[in-house]
């Protein structure tokens, strides 16, 4: 469904993209996106990986899903091939699913993302967040509650 909403000015003149509404299954796995490294850590001691080697490969997966995005396990090549099918076959790196985006005119962009499903395959809770650029930076804006104090335009 497209539809036009200048979501910084109140214009008509944005595009608004729409992601499925119906509810993402749970994963088979826990993801361990959202993850602090300590977090990490701990399901890698879990798995029975080396004490002295806990903290190298809890930054490697790190590097692997934050800074080089990747999304599966099979990708982090510098992690020994057995840990890697083990993570594979305990946890997943699923990311926020985004219901909806808005692309204003002036670049400002509004997001509706889904998180996971819960454990019961009950839909995920959704956040929203709107990204506006500058000429020297950029602003994140994340709704954690209903009814923002700021006063904002958009």
């Amino acid at each position: 469904m497209a539809q036009t909403l200048d979501i910084s000015r109140g214009n008509a003149n944005a595009t608004v993209i729409s992601g499925t509404a119906a509810s993402v299954a749970a994963p088979a796995s826990p993801s361990l996106i959202g993850l602090s490294r300590h977090e990490i850590v701990e399901h890698l001691k879990e798995l029975d990986v080396p004490e002295r080697t806990l903290r190298m490969r809890a930054n490697q997966i790190w590097h692997w899903a934050y800074v080089a995005g990747h999304t599966g396990f099979d990708d982090m090549t510098n992690v020994a091939k057995g840990l890697r099918a083990d993570l594979s076959d305990r946890f997943c790196l699923e990311r926020p699913e985004i219901v909806t985006e808005q692309i204003s005119s002036d670049g400002t962009r509004k997001w509706l993302l889904r998180l996971a499903a819960g454990p019961n395959g009950e839909p995920g809770p959704e956040v929203e967040t709107v990204y506006i650029p500058e000429k020297t930076r950029g602003t994140l804006c994340i709704s954690s509650q209903v009814g923002c104090t700021l006063t904002c335009t958009f």
